[in-house]
């Protein structure tokens, strides 16, 4: 259990680096020109339809001059320099973590208040972090390496250590409503699954599993897939078994080719669990309502792959196609192989192409037909991030508004558009110059 691994809080925080640039936006009018010395005054008479057409001209020019110019984004913060190896946008605050000068040294860690964009705290940490992960109901801020097994939880409001795991066999797998789900190995063959307090590292409840276990979390239950196809569903609370049964396969089978090759593939998706098998040329989807593990539907023939939420249907990928799934019966509805992934976002269901860096486009889903071309998109919610196909670097930033529809509000420089974050109303990006950018956007 959590209890048994030590822990150790580090105290002292670093000295305030200044790293940062918050950028004010002035908007200052610019002085009225002066009348010219001698200017001629003098009020010239048009013919009349002449004179109507210039009435009209500049009634015309009137109303466009009333016309508010569409809202932009702008920039409010520049932070981590050259260094910056992580960030984590909160609420109202952006979260960066610097290289240390080796691979074995401390990394800073700061908050920057939004928009302001002042440095609230900075705290040094034992490890490189390349990873942060913020709690928002419980003000936590948990900080991992890639390579480095130590994890330290701090206080997100005033940077202070909360507490640490140094253990090399603990993983985190899920930082959620003030709890931190934890994955112990303690065997060549056994693993500890719990979960505890995120301020305190005080256990809540542990449990051994199969450590060959997929473990998938939810807002309030775990499902724990052994690797002989037994599931277990426990109440993320409290551990308490709210049901099991057994899928009728072994784990893991996955193969990269399901098109061609024996496969299973166990996909979690709400409330149930969807077993996608190949076996000796004959295909089937089995739907399992959870917890109980009861059997809502089968289907044989179709394709296989995993299975993810494309509300309203399901989606089904492989290697070569994306196919929509009835959610009531499982009847395939469509399929296309130009298609290698799809996902829900406030313009509808967005699929993206099969290409290296790929081009996505609003579907359909009940007939998986185009309904508009968006280009190459990286998309946060209702943030769409369009890469520029003329300008290397330069990427456009979209807004959804409520009836769906995107509206640019700007461009930025990066070359990572997959590594932004989107809060609304702020948007934080890593830069083709090296820092950390955050900018705020207009509402939807």
């Amino acid at each position: 259990m959590v209890a048994d691994v030590p822990l150790r809080a580090f105290a002292g925080h670093a000295d305030h680096v200044p790293d940062a640039v918050p950028l004010i936006d002035l908007d200052v009018a610019p002085p009225r020109a002066p009348t010219r010395p001698g200017a001629l005054h003098r009020r010239l008479v048009p013919p009349r339809p002449v004179l109507v057409l210039g009435v009209l001209v500049l009634v015309l020019l009137g109303l466009a001059a009333a016309v508010p110019p569409a809202p932009a984004m702008v920039p409010v913060l520049s932070a981590g320099g050259t260094a910056a190896a992580a960030f984590a946008l909160g609420p109202a605050a952006l979260y960066t973590a610097t290289f240390g000068q080796n691979p074995n040294s401390e990394s800073g860690i700061r908050r920057y208040d939004l928009p302001a964009g002042t440095q609230v705290w900075a705290t040094a940490v034992p490890q490189n972090v390349q990873a942060l992960t913020v709690d928002a109901a419980s003000g936590v801020l948990l900080a991992r390496s890639g390579s480095d097994p130590r994890m330290t939880f701090l206080d997100a409001a005033d940077g202070s250590i909360l507490w640490h795991l140094e253990s090399a066999a603990t993983s985190a797998i899920a930082l959620t409503n003030g709890k931190v789900l934890l994955r112990t190995d303690v065997g060549k063959t056994t693993a500890r699954l719990s979960v505890a307090d995120a301020r305190t590292g005080a256990a809540d409840w542990s449990r051994i599993m199969d450590n060959r276990s997929e473990v998938h979390d939810g807002p309030d239950r775990i499902v724990v897939i052994g690797a002989d196809g037994h599931v277990t569903t426990l109440r993320f609370a409290d551990g308490a078994l709210l049901g099991e049964g057994d899928l009728g396969v072994r784990l893991p089978v996955q193969q990269r080719d399901y098109a061609t090759a024996d496969a299973v593939v166990v996909s979690v998706v709400g409330d149930r669990i969807y077993v996608s098998r190949r076996e000796q040329g004959k295909t089937s989807t089995t739907a399992y309502g959870l917890p109980a593990l009861t059997v809502d539907w089968r289907t044989t023939g179709g394709p296989v792959g995993a299975v993810y939420d494309c509300s309203p249907v399901l989606c089904i990928s492989d290697t070569r196609w994306v196919s929509g799934l009835d959610r009531a019966d499982g009847s395939v509805l469509w399929s296309d192989p130009a298609w290698s992934s799809a996902q829900v976002t406030p313009q509808g269901l967005v699929a993206y192409d099969q290409s290296e860096n790929p081009e996505a486009a609003v579907i359909d889903p009940a007939t998986g037909g185009v309904v508009r071309r968006l280009g190459h998109v990286v998309t946060l919610g209702e943030v769409g991030l369009r890469s520029d196909t003329t300008v290397p670097g330069r990427t456009w930033v979209g807004v959804t508004d409520r009836a769906g529809r995107p509206h640019t509000v700007g461009s930025l420089d990066t070359a990572a558009p997959y590594g932004c974050e989107a809060r609304m109303p702020y948007l934080a990006c890593p830069t083709t110059a090296g820092p950390t950018g955050v900018w705020r956007l207009p509402a939807p």
